[in-house]
């Protein structure tokens, strides 16, 4: 099993040509972390080379960052790619020269980042969930980083809300967290187990039955009662909703105090989760209520998405060869990009109906 080198991953020092490469701007649409990632997955399941220029252009730090040059360096191991980019770099440049296998290998953000904020743990796991789901055969990938860190999946949303949605997508992939990572620091262990897949179209256009109602109160290097706390306000929360609620307290040891609640309902065919990241000064009872009600909000509506799953369903949805709808609570930029940066790369008929901003229904293939 390796381990990220702690220096910029940089494979080849070889330029493509551009008349070789998908040409992507990384400013598009949210310009940010969702172009790369998209592009390298498509580019790592398709086989052809891509060229993201002026990464992350879009955001107020542009250039590659710890996480893309680790989805770079995984997929890149896996498709045996020619790759080159360092940190900071306004080009990513990334050509398979094979077809993508499964990899089992850790992947170590914080000794990628050497020193600054790693990044997180989960959304490496996520973006490579639909790649290694095609990989042939078993992956399994442990990647140190963040796990409850803000902006990105918290791993109780991962695995209480991406994976059972991925399931219905035919992925199948079994998750573990060893240690919790908070910001700044990180260095949180996560792990994940693909199976190899054979995707299927899915419709989710009704919720159906709600199958569960969940919140999970996580907190680490804290007193025992600041979790209690955590819980019963949830508790007392529901009951006021007229809700019925269970609650998991998990306390997973970390190398720095944090805390993080995730709020989670799923139906037959709906998926929605809201999280929030303790901090500093922040009380226990603050964060749960900005997780819970983002949650009872997204339950006033009835949309079968949240509007972070909503972008994540676009890829499996273009590769299943079936025709596939959902609709969302928000249309996001991130769902938009997404969308967009598939289609560089294969005509994929991908439609999005509703304004940014608002709920929209979206489907794709048909």
């Amino acid at each position: 099993m390796g381990v990220a080198s702690c220096e910029c991953w940089q494979r080849s020092e070889r330029r493509l040509p551009d008349s070789a490469a998908v040409e992507i701007d990384g400013a598009y649409g949210e310009g940010g972390g969702s172009v790369v990632r998209v592009a390298l997955a498509v580019s790592a399941l398709t086989g052809q080379p891509v060229a993201v220029r002026n990464v992350r252009g879009g955001l107020r730090r542009p250039g590659v960052n710890p996480v893309d040059a680790a989805l770079a360096r995984a997929l890149g191991d896996a498709t045996n790619a020619e790759v080159s980019t360092q940190l900071g770099d306004e080009v990513l440049l990334f050509a398979p020269t094979r077809q993508l296998g499964p990899l089992r290998d850790r992947v170590d953000l914080n000794a990628i980042a050497k020193g600054s904020q790693p990044g997180s743990a989960t959304l490496i796991i996520q973006s490579l969930l639909t790649p290694f789901a095609r990989a042939g055969a078993v992956s399994r990938i442990a990647v140190r980083g963040g796990t409850h860190v803000p902006f990105s999946p918290t791993y109780e949303y991962l695995r209480a809300i991406t994976l059972p949605a991925m399931a219905r997508c035919g992925i199948v992939a079994l998750p573990v967290m060893e240690s919790a990572g908070y910001p700044p620091r990180g260095g949180g262990e996560t792990s994940v187990e693909i199976e190899p897949s054979a995707l299927n179209g899915f419709n989710f256009d009704e919720r159906g039955d709600l199958k569960m109602l969940k919140a999970y109160v996580v907190t680490s290097e804290l007193p025992d009662a600041v979790g209690r706390r955590g819980a019963e306000h949830i508790q007392e929360l529901a009951r006021k909703n007229g809700m019925e609620m269970s609650v998991e307290t998990v306390r997973p040891r970390a190398s720095s105090p944090g805390a993080a609640v995730t709020c989670t309902a799923v139906f037959e065919d709906g998926f929605g989760g809201y999280q929030c990241i303790g901090q500093r000064g922040k009380p226990m009872e603050e964060v749960c209520d900005e997780a819970f009600h983002e949650l009872v909000n997204w339950l006033n509506g009835d949309a079968t998405t949240d509007e972070f799953l909503a972008d994540q369903l676009i890829l499996p949805a273009a590769l299943c060869g079936e025709n596939c709808s959902f609709t969302t609570s928000r249309i996001t930029p991130t769902l938009s990009t997404s969308a967009w940066v598939v289609k560089q790369f294969m005509p994929a008929k991908i439609t999005i109906l509703g304004k940014e901003g608002g709920p929209g229904r979206i489907s794709v293939g048909g």
